[in-house]
């Protein structure tokens, strides 16, 4: 299994800023137009204009309150007012919003000469052709260019490339054969002398990621010696997949056999019996030696022997299914605003809808599959991509997104979505406005009338194929956007990043040829108008993902601390593919992240916004499923929360302010009570520990500290402040000592020793004192001592008795009922508490009682797939059978 994260990070750029945030301005000046930089040798760095350069330059050259404008395209037209004459011309026929405004007299910062001549340098992405240069123009052309334009020309297309060229340069070591070859001997090492299969899989596929494209043996080896591996594990769909990619990229002819026979064996294993014996056919007109003559003989026979074994299982018929197909939901749609209802009565847990992204990227916390979302899997990557974010769980998988990773490819090549890390603050929001446009505009042009202009065009895309429902983009070009009154510093600066990816598009990628075919006939269009209808397109969809489109895909992934486990020994949690390690599930489940963005326009982006939600949505892969917290009778509201975290787990101030930032306004009933926080408050709750007072109160809001959580800012917990004056109890003015919490971080760095452990005890029993009910700091301490507990007991340090166990045991279980009231019996952070148990409970006597063991069961229905598959195996291996042995029941909890 492969779902490391350290590999993953290791290609970010710079640290991410928030998207509000001002856009620094360049202070570089500017170079000559016609100046182009030789592909053959790196640009002088000096000469090199960033990202946040250039829209630095463009913000100091505008007007904003000047720049008025009714909708995207008009936006894009004043700061990239190219072939004027043609396009005003065209938007007069096509009558786009009612006209330009203030179009022909406003400084255009974007703008080209308008006698300049088509770009004709486009550029291939897939197969890492390298990048041309800009067009040279002569000193009359320049002249003349000059006299017939009063517009400033401020080399914005030139410097884009110039940057392309830049990122190229700068990411074009990443690849290195004798680092693959290296570590191909290591994998071989690793199965043949250690025996340890997938640390040699781990290995094998660090080789294929750093196989040069431009000598593709290396891949092609490493390739095949991961599926032999693979074979032995019992993979044998991946392991006959890397037989494909190994022949795909020259594996040596005289070895051809042996990837034959490995390919028959896997086919036979998945009960193909008709591809297992086109292999067996093939090698029988391939001269063989007598070891490979009487494998081949064999698998024959062991085919034939199958086949004869084979039956035809009962397969029921749609008539005896007793199947509820009605649906349960419906759109209603009031002043371009949508909302989804029930049409019928929906029980508690009962699916009300589920729906697959029609657009998805990974967010860089894990690896992910490019195309169906999963983050379990033996990856299988682009050849040509030095971006380790672009794998696959299979070839089929990438075969299915191939379109879509033409357009990209060179995009990941010179990490271009990375490099917008540099200014916004999501940088993969792009990506997957990108990848909206990619999937959706083709389709749509199919259905275009004859030889559309500009301006038709955009007419179209907003009145008649807008509500056309046989198109699928029509659902994504109608979901709602943010809006807002003034062209702010940041849409500015999304606009021109539009821009920056439609230069992407025209002459790094061949799409706009694709869109050409696309129509039922050739259009008037040039590549100029194509990149402004693109980048209006892009801003809409960027103005629908800061609204309600974007959903923040979350699961599992890898702990983050290395010194709590390194990412690249992830082999040593497994036993088996999916079958995990004894006392291992905490490291693979401790951790929540947002492990992908996606869209859903047909059913999540369409939900109105309520801090007390009532789906929990379910994200397996790309599929999304939405499950019915409580009863709801027919014609309910189907609400979904749009912050971070619901009217329980933020307070209001925080939750409006993420939801202003996302132009959300939220009238919800928890909301709208008089006190609104107390839902919140009754899990910060603490008993002053004045022995004169012994008042129960909720503190005031912490400056450096989000949501009352001061245990895990570093402004109250390193040593220097010792939390003076943290926590003030408002009835009697006394600050709280919280002599138990800095006792307990002290003796958690040496918990190896079994005094430091005992004190660890104590200070948790002592927080109890002053700590109510169902405080959320309860649960961090319970979290951190048993991760670090378990962490010596795994390395060795120390080993601990049953009585520890049964003491950590009985802390972790006393919390969890505070993790169900606070964020839910079906929520993942109720799954990755329980990991923690699980692991007390297979490592240990210790056990909960049936009702609990069957809650966290049910729990495993709403996390994605493939991690209950884990779970489940992990449940069989190590938890189910204790609770089959008699003498298991005579152990008595331990109290805390």
């Amino acid at each position: 299994m492969a779902s490391s994260s350290s590999s993953v990070r290791a290609n970010n750029k710079a640290a991410p800023t928030p998207a509000s945030a001002p856009i620094p301005a360049s202070t570089s000046a500017s170079a000559s137009a016609n100046a182009a930089t030789p592909l053959t040798a790196p640009p002088d760095p000096a000469s090199v204009v960033t990202l946040a350069d250039l829209i630095g330059q463009q913000l100091k050259q505008l007007n904003r309150e000047e720049l008025l404008y009714k909708d995207e395209l008009q936006l894009l037209l004043l700061l990239t007012p190219v072939q004027r004459q043609k396009l005003s011309r065209d938007l007069d026929d096509g009558d786009v919003g009612g006209g330009l405004i203030g179009a022909s007299t406003s400084t255009a910062p974007l703008s080209r000469p308008e006698n300049a001549e088509e770009d004709d340098d486009l550029i291939g992405a897939v197969g890492g052709l390298s990048i041309s240069s800009p067009t040279t123009t002569t000193a009359a052309a320049t002249a003349a260019t000059t006299t017939t334009t009063k517009e400033p020309l401020l080399d914005f297309r030139t410097h884009v490339l110039k940057w392309f060229q830049h990122l190229r340069h700068q990411t074009g070591n990443f690849k290195s054969e004798e680092e693959s070859r290296r570590l191909r001997e290591a994998g071989n090492d690793s199965y043949r002398k250690e025996k340890h299969p997938l640390k040699a899989s781990d290995l094998f596929t660090e080789a294929i990621f750093l196989a040069p494209a431009r000598n593709t043996l290396a891949a092609a080896l490493a390739h095949a010696n991961r599926s032999l591996v693979l074979y032995d594990c019992g993979l044998y769909a991946e392991s006959y997949d890397d037989c494909l990619c190994a022949l795909d990229l020259g594996y040596p002819e005289e070895y051809l056999p042996l990837i034959k026979l490995r390919q028959a064996a896997c086919a036979l294993k998945m009960r193909n019996f008709a591809l297992c014996e086109e292999h067996l056919h093939e090698l029988l007109h391939i001269e063989l030696n007598q070891v490979f003559e009487t494998r081949t003989h064999e698998l024959w026979h062991q085919c034939e022997v199958l086949k004869v074994e084979r039956f035809e299982m009962a397969v029921q018929t749609g008539d005896d299914l007793n199947t509820n197909d009605s649906k349960a939901f419906e759109i209603a749609w009031l002043d371009n605003s949508s909302s989804l209802h029930t049409t019928r009565a929906v029980a508690k847990n009962a699916l009300i809808f589920e729906s697959e992204a029609v657009a998805l990227v990974p967010s860089g916390n894990c690896r992910v599959c490019d195309h169906c979302g999963i983050t379990q899997f033996i990856p299988f990557p682009c050849i040509y991509c030095s971006n380790r974010l672009v794998v696959y769980c299979s070839r089929q998988c990438r075969f299915k997104h191939a379109a879509i990773h033409a357009v990209e490819c060179f995009g990941h090549q010179i990490e271009l979505f990375e490099s917008f890390g540099e200014v916004f603050g999501m940088p993969r929001l792009l990506q997957l406005a990108l990848r909206m446009l990619i999937t959706g505009l083709p389709e749509m042009l199919g259905h275009c009338r004859k030889k559309p202009t500009l301006g038709k065009l955009w007419s179209a895309i907003n009145g008649g194929l807008l509500e056309r429902p046989d198109i699928a983009y029509s659902a994504v070009l109608r979901l709602e956007r943010l809006k807002e009154e003034k062209a702010s510093e940041t849409v500015i600066a999304l606009a021109l990043t539009a821009h920056v990816l439609t230069i992407y598009l025209s002459k790094c990628t061949t799409f706009f040829e694709q869109l050409e075919k696309s129509l039922p006939s050739a259009s008037r269009m040039s590549s100029a108008e194509w990149e402004l209808l693109c980048a209006a397109l892009l801003m809409r969809h960027i103005g629908q993902l800061r609204h309600r489109s974007l959903t923040f895909c979350r699961s599992f992934v890898l702990p983050t601390d290395p010194h709590v486990f390194s990412a690249l020994n992830e082999f040593q949690l497994w036993a088996a593919p999916m079958r995990l390690q004894e006392g291992h599930l905490h490291l693979l489940a401790g951790e929540v992240a947002v492990v992908s963005y996606a869209v859903y326009p047909d059913t999540l982006s369409l939900c109105r916004h309520s801090c007390s939600s009532t789906i929990c949505s379910k994200f397996s892969g790309s599929k999304m499923t939405a499950l019915a917290l409580l009863d709801l009778p027919a014609g309910s509201g189907i609400y979904n929360c749009f912050a971070s975290g619901n009217f329980q787990q933020l307070r209001r101030e925080d939750r409006s302010r993420q939801l202003k930032d996302r132009g959300i306004k939220c009238h919800c009933n928890a909301c709208q009570l008089s006190h609104s926080d107390d839902q919140f408050h009754k899990f910060h709750r603490y008993r002053c520990d004045n022995p004169k007072c012994m008042e129960i109160f909720t503190p005031d809001v912490l400056p450096h500290a989000t949501n009352l959580r001061w245990w895990l800012s570093e402004e109250y917990t390193q040593p220097e402040y010792n939390g003076a004056e943290l926590i003030v109890c408002p009835h009697c003015g006394e600050a709280q000592k919280l002599e138990w919490f800095w006792a307990f971080t002290t003796s958690l760095i040496d918990c190896e020793l079994i005094e430091e452990r005992c004190k660890l005890y104590a200070a948790i029993e002592r927080a109890e004192a002053q700590l109510m009910e169902l405080h959320e700091c309860k649960v961090a301490l319970a979290r951190l001592l048993l991760e670090q507990c378990l962490m010596v007991h795994r390395e060795g340090a120390t080993v601990l008795d049953d009585w520890e166990f049964n003491k950590l045991g009985s802390i972790m279980r006393a919390v969890l009922p505070s993790v169900i009231a606070q964020y839910g019996g079906q929520s993942i952070e109720y799954v990755k508490y329980f990991a923690y148990f699980w692991d007390v409970m297979a490592l240990s006597n210790y056990k909960c009682n049936d009702r609990e063991l069957m809650q966290m069961l049910n729990a495993l229905e709403f996390i994605a797939d493939e991690f209950k598959d884990i779970f489940i195996n992990y449940y069989e291996d190590y938890i189910a059978p204790k609770f089959a042995e008699e003498s298991y029941g005579s152990v008595v909890d331990t109290q805390v």
